[in-house]
């Protein structure tokens, strides 16, 4: 297969990946208990199948998988940061293309091969949907309890995933794999 139908290939998995996870992650109104055990569930394995595919692609090197599952794994603090200032509204969300952007980069530098570039940009994919929803659900059970709020997080969640959409398109199409 050519490079560029391979990249190709990459990209749509991607679009397949981000309309799943805007669909399968728990909107604003969902229950508490639910949405932290979706969450808890949802992270791990997460993390676990990235670190798998990692240590596959990587046939072992771990050297090489250290760099990227950190930044696997740095992808979560979105989450957290969302978290931590959701009362302030949709100006979190409106600071997260920040963290997308860096967390994009070290990504990007950090790959060895095309499937951690994609494993990589697909957490950064996952936690950046996951943050928006989880601030979302923030502020509906804690500020406002409206269908506004629950419209707001989603459109976020949207916006969200075609910045890291577009973000990681880019970083595809201009990978090239490094050679040890």
């Amino acid at each position: 297969m050519k490079r560029w139908q391979n990249n190709l290939y990459m990209v749509g998995l991607l679009l397949i990946e981000a309309i799943i996870m805007l669909y399968v992650v728990p909107k604003a109104n969902a229950d508490e208990i639910s949405m932290k055990i979706s969450l808890v569930i949802a992270l791990f394995l997460a993390i676990l199948v990235s670190f798998a595919l990692l240590v596959k692609g990587n046939q072992g090197n771990y050297k090489a998988i250290i760099p990227i599952f950190i930044v696997c794994v740095a992808t979560y603090i979105q989450i957290l940061y969302c978290a931590a200032f959701y009362s302030w509204g949709a100006y979190v969300c409106m600071a997260l293309p920040i963290f997308q952007l860096i967390l994009g980069y070290a990504i990007f530098r950090y790959s060895n091969d095309i499937v951690s570039l994609f494993i990589g940009c697909s957490n950064l994919m996952f936690s950046t949907i996951w943050a928006n929803q989880y601030q979302g659900f923030l502020w509906f059970h804690n500020k406002s309890g409206d269908l506004e709020t629950m419209a707001v997080a989603s459109l976020c969640a949207v916006i969200g995933a075609l910045i890291v959409f577009t973000v990681s398109t880019i970083m595809i199409m201009k990978f090239i794999p490094k050679t040890h």
